[in-house]
């Protein structure tokens, strides 16, 4: 009988901004809650209809992101809900071009969701299940694309604008029609180096990630990103394919 767990709560957060880009260095990046001052009021007060599309934001944004063909961080996720109560998620993540990455939660609790060949597998080890789907620009692709797939390409469906915050620069991204993914989602640089990424839902709903640790363009492991059904299964995990690939 199919079990119903945390990873499909779980799983539309992820999509819309978990892991939309990366720190170009290894600076350490302190986490921090959301606030008022997470999202720049210029950025909320426009609307789509209004927002004029900036073709050299584009080209430097989708730029520094294609700079980036493999990435290891820590991150801390933060997100606030209409109540106003934070939820904070730890862990940590592996990228490698093209399209494949795995996105490790430790605190509070334990799941695993990575994609490789056109699968995305998620783990979830208090539950012991594991849930397999089809990796496409349906099921997300705002990780799929913009994180570790053509991010030039992926742009071209959104308003994109820049603006200039003393050391700081914050890149705004807008979908072009109405989307269930975000309303707007902010990619803040500092000193040329991402620092964060800012996004307000559909809902209402706030969420920021801060990342430590960074490395960009180092070796990764292949394994990380080939999970071993056949051992899970053998340990008593309960495997749904619903990928059909």
């Amino acid at each position: 009988m199919f079990k119903k767990t945390r990873l499909f709560a779980v799983l539309p957060l992820f999509f819309a901004v978990s892991m939309p880009a990366w720190p170009a260095g290894q600076k350490s990046i302190e986490a921090s809650t959301i606030d008022s001052s997470t999202i720049h009021a210029s950025a909320l007060s426009s609307t789509p209809a209004t927002i004029k599309h900036d073709r050299k934001a584009v080209d430097e944004l989708a730029e520094k992101l294609q700079a980036m063909n493999t990435v290891s961080a820590n991150f801390s996720q933060t997100t606030i809900d209409k109540s106003g109560q934070p939820k904070v998620e730890k862990g940590s993540m592996q990228l490698k071009r093209p399209n494949q990455f795995r996105w490790h939660i430790t605190s509070p609790f334990n799941q695993e969701i990575i994609a490789k060949d056109g699968k995305l597998w998620m783990l979830d080890p208090d539950f012991k299940q594991v849930v397999i789907k089809k990796q496409d620009n349906q099921s997300g692709p705002a990780a799929v694309q913009l994180l570790s797939g053509n991010a030039s390409e992926f742009l071209t469906q959104y308003a994109v604008t820049r603006m200039s915050y003393g050391p700081e620069v914050v890149y705004t991204l807008r979908p072009g029609k109405a989307s269930d993914l975000f309303e707007m989602l902010e990619i803040h640089f500092s000193r040329d180096e991402i620092s964060a990424i800012s996004m307000v839902d559909a809902l209402g709903g706030k969420r920021r990630i801060d990342f430590t640790r960074v490395d960009l363009n180092q070796p990764i492991d292949n394994t990380l990103f080939e999970p071993d059904v056949k051992t899970l299964e053998q340990a008593g995990f309960d495997i749904i394919d619903e990928s059909g690939v």
